[in-house]
């Protein structure tokens, strides 16, 4: 799946949202995961990372909500753009607390990913520099990462 790209409603709730071999071999300390994924992209292997590197940290960024909210939103809108527009204010202005935190996370970890150079869903980004593209287990990235040099990962 491409990156997605940002519409003009993204925009606005962007706007107004502001135990495999490879976890005994990873370094413990300060090991950070990011995983950029889909709803339809699971991650696998969260509870065993997180087993053996306890001061690990693991994000997972679900970055298809706000494209998922936006076609909800969408449904029944105007064919007048005046109107469409005001349409779809009301209806995020009517989100519920649980909706909006969900798309201000969903914003933050695209903002991250455009940060991270992600070009790619789904990935796992390693402590902020390395980038593995295609899987959302996290045992196999690990393993990756171990298997090609540095600068090859991006």
């Amino acid at each position: 799946m491409r990156f997605p790209q940002f519409s003009l409603l993204a925009a606005l709730i962007i706007a107004a949202t502001a135990l495999s071999p490879a976890y005994a071999e990873a370094p413990v300390e300060r090991l950070r995961l990011d995983v950029f994924t889909t709803e339809d992209r699971p991650v696998r292997g969260a509870t065993e990372f997180l087993k053996h590197h306890p001061g690990a940290t693991l994000h997972v960024h679900r970055v298809d909500r706000i494209e998922r909210l936006e076609a909800e939103l969408s449904v029944n809108l105007s064919t007048n753009p005046d109107k469409a527009r005001r349409q779809a204010l009301e209806r995020l202005q009517g989100l519920s607390k649980e909706h909006q935190e969900q798309l201000e996370q969903t914003a933050k970890g695209l903002a991250l990913a455009l940060q991270l150079g992600v070009k790619r869903i789904p990935a796992i980004v390693i402590d902020q520099e390395r980038v593995i593209y295609g899987v959302t287990d996290l045992a196999a990235a690990l393993q990756h990462d171990q298997r090609v040099p540095r600068s090859e990962t991006r």
